[in-house]
């Protein structure tokens, strides 16, 4: 599992849907889905498909697109070192004859900060949550995201208490499929890009094994 992040982005093409919300007097930026799919597919063919494996993670962090989104919202968008992780575990799965080609990454929360701390108080000001994909007003929405029930969900979204009650939500809505993550407890998973390299390593170690095990 040696691939750069150059080889990465030869195989494979990184789009995101970005958008604008208000919430009482502030506007933010958002982000309600990334798509990362096998070089040469096109994007209205993949965003309106199921996907291979959907990826539940925190929030976008720093995602922005490297142009100007078209009128959906949708733009090619600068990888970062957690979604190179997701790609290495495609790559892996196809080497293995598993046909991920195709892999969608949801967030907890769509609101687009790197620093958690600021994520953790923007939440804690906001009045409802429907900055997450998760919340009851977009239900429509997330199950046309998940796709069909046989669509595995690999639970990403680190240890944070501050996200509890959104994971116990993801948790609940996604518990029928099959899942994949690193986990202790059943609701805070494992986030594919811990700060000590070795653990790293591990995790996608571990998630190459669980995808090994779908059949």
């Amino acid at each position: 599992m040696s691939w750069t992040a150059a080889s990465l982005l030869q195989r494979f093409a990184v789009y995101g849907r970005f958008y604008r919300a208000s919430f009482g007097p502030r506007t933010f930026e958002l982000r309600s889905h990334l798509e990362i799919f096998a070089a040469g597919a096109t994007l209205p063919n993949v965003a309106n498909t199921d996907a291979d494996l959907v990826v539940v993670m925190m929030n976008p962090g720093a995602s922005r697109p490297t142009e100007p989104p078209d009128s959906n919202g949708w733009a090619p968008a600068i990888p970062d070192r957690t979604q190179y992780q997701i790609m290495k575990l495609a790559s892996h799965a196809q080497s293995r004859g598993i046909p991920i080609r195709h892999v969608r990454v949801l967030n907890l929360s769509d609101l687009r900060t790197p620093r958690s701390a600021e994520l953790f108080a923007i939440m804690a000001t906001l009045r409802d949550d429907t900055h997450s994909l998760f919340s009851a007003q977009r239900r429509t929405e997330l199950l046309r995201a998940l796709g069909s029930p046989s669509v595995p969900v690999l639970r990403a979204w680190g240890l944070a208490a501050q996200m509890k009650a959104l994971a116990g939500t993801c948790v609940a809505l996604t518990s029928s499929r099959k899942v994949l993550g690193l986990t202790d407890n059943g609701l805070q998973y494992r986030h594919p890009l811990p700060q000590r390299a070795d653990l790293q390593k591990v995790w996608l170690e571990q998630l190459c094994t669980q995808v090994e095990q779908w059949t």
